[in-house]
């Protein structure tokens, strides 16, 4: 393996890389800055044999992907009537349980061979449990449809991810982002959630659109913040 030595143009001091680090950018191991390592426009100072065995946080790297934020479409906020109806019901469904065992707890019939007959579990109760499953399936089904899709910002690129076992993937780079949308409704802009679309100048349509996300304007903010 063998490193190259130049000098840092922000801290100006010596950095040492290998040929493989410097068809990219490279960080400099002393103030953490990137700058780009050329050989046709850069000076080599000099160039030695080193061993695999040297210490590698010594040398100028590139930049690791670092990742920025993860975040899936909200969950109840996205569905507000449904989150209340949800409540509702749960809590009017908690209420006739609890009515319903009271009532056969003072019931006055007398108990089957195995401690309690058809007659003493009253059809509130049915009705009570099967609203609850109802509703523990609907809010299951919200989940599943948030976890399914991932937004994913690192510090060069936007990834949308889809599905639980079968994943589609879309990836724009924020050097290469050409149009981003912001869609809110006055409802979304109270709830903090939105709609936002990433397109690429390689593309007539958006490549990457995830709906009902939280804080969409900072998801934007990030993406512009890390374009060079």
């Amino acid at each position: 393996m063998q490193l190259l030595k130049a000098q840092c143009p922000y801290c100006g001091r010596e950095v040492e890389t290998t040929i493989e680090h410097i068809t990219g950018p490279i960080v400099c191991p002393t103030c953490e800055k990137p700058f780009e390592m050329e050989i046709p426009t850069t000076t080599v100072t000099s160039v030695r044999e080193v061993s695999d065995a040297s210490n590698p946080s010594k040398l100028a790297t590139q930049p690791e992907e670092r990742t920025l934020l993860k975040v899936h479409p909200v969950l109840f906020r996205a569905h507000p009537i449904g989150t209340l109806l949800v409540f509702a019901v749960s809590v009017a469904s908690l209420y006739g349980l609890w009515i319903a065992l009271a009532k056969n707890s003072t019931s006055e019939q007398s108990p089957s061979p195995n401690g309690t007959t058809i007659g003493s579990i009253d059809w509130i109760l049915w009705i009570s449990i099967a609203a609850l499953i109802g509703m523990a399936l609907l809010v299951f089904s919200w989940f599943l449809r948030s976890a399914s899709i991932t937004l994913t910002l690192t510090n060069s690129r936007s990834i949308l991810r889809k599905g639980l076992i079968s994943r589609d993937s879309s990836v724009v780079q924020h050097d290469d982002v050409r149009n981003i949308q912001v869609d809110q409704t006055i409802f979304q802009r109270l709830l903090g959630i939105g709609d936002v679309g990433i397109s690429s100048s390689g593309q007539d349509e958006l490549e990457i659109i995830v709906n009902k996300v939280p804080a969409p304007t900072r998801i934007v903010e990030m993406i512009r913040e890390n374009q060079r």
